[in-house]
């Protein structure tokens, strides 16, 4: 129970923690490795953390599903990039929902809860949350700039609000090094809930950096990944640590950690498909799984 209530706490309350339900992560790849990826851009689930990335990729599309802490939480995330000359172009939508809340009451109101006037359930109830984001990138030599915007739509069953933020991101990729910078958020971000209420998300801040170690003889190749953010409401960073071992670019096993929990997976790549698994852990709340499909076109 403890757990749950710190899950909807974090979810779904406002304040400092506002915009923590576009922080779950998305794609398998990003979040076996700590959800490390502000520097890197492998697939178009890269455009949530950086928007700078969509230039360096093909023509793709990637889709994800996750069970989120044992599956009170799902997360379902979709995108697409369209490249240009030197720009690009993507969308991407993603969906956090919460079924089963079970609203409780007494069968007596009058007297405290006991063997003799035990909770019943009174309702089941859920939430949901949506963010579409429209990004664009360009690229000019090393660098890569790019910025989503993003709009919000909010039903926590009780309340139900939109709106909507700004994202911004730089990228420099070298030969064996990328190095990324972002903006969350980057102008005060609006929720308006329909009880005229507003609630505004503080921006993050984040620096990524990835250094690349070909190992020739083996036709492989190390990654690593580390991701420093910042909630300009919060005194703390958050460091998320991924690291990645490529076979032949055709399987990956991946390690990471993000805030005290640790993360796992793989990934396949067969012509133009790739799938990527992630489990994540938690202490209270169990495991998390996510699963990813692309495919460039």
């Amino acid at each position: 129970m403890l757990g749950l209530n710190l899950l909807i706490a974090v979810l779904f309350c406002g304040g400092k923690y506002a915009g923590e339900f576009q922080n779950l992560g998305v794609g398998a790849r990003i979040c076996a490795m700590g959800e490390a990826g502000i520097a890197q851009c492998q697939d178009p689930s890269g455009i949530a953390l950086n928007p700078s990335g969509s230039v360096e990729l093909p023509r793709s599309l990637i889709l994800m599903h996750a069970e989120n802490f044992t599956g009170i939480v799902k997360n379902e995330f979709g995108s697409v990039v369209f490249p240009r000359e030197t720009g690009a172009f993507g969308f991407g939508l993603q969906a956090v929902l919460v079924n089963d809340i079970k609203l409780t009451t007494l069968p007596d109101t009058t007297l405290p809860p006991g063997p003799d006037n035990p909770p019943v359930t009174k309702d089941t109830v859920a939430t949901k949350d949506i963010i579409f984001y429209l990004n664009a990138s360009k690229k000019n030599g090393l660098f890569s700039y790019g910025t989503n915007l993003k709009v919000y739509y909010r039903n926590l069953y009780l309340i139900s609000g939109f709106g909507g933020g700004i994202d911004a991101g730089l990228r420099v990729s070298l030969s064996n090094l990328d190095i990324g910078a972002v903006v969350r958020d980057i102008v005060l971000a609006p929720i308006i809930w329909d009880n005229k209420t507003r609630e505004n998300i503080s921006p993050r801040l984040g620096f990524g950096i990835a250094p690349k170690i070909p190992i020739t003889r083996l036709n492989s190749e190390w990654v690593m990944e580390a991701d420093l953010l910042k909630n300009l409401e919060q005194n703390d960073f958050n460091l998320k640590i991924g690291f990645e071992y490529n076979y032949k670019n055709i399987i990956s096993g991946r390690l990471g950690k993000t805030e005290q929990r640790y993360t796992m997976g793989m990934g396949l790549k067969y012509k133009r498909i790739i799938f990527d698994y992630a489990l994540l852990t938690h202490s209270e709340l169990g495991v998390s799984h996510k699963f990813s499909c692309g495919l460039k076109f």
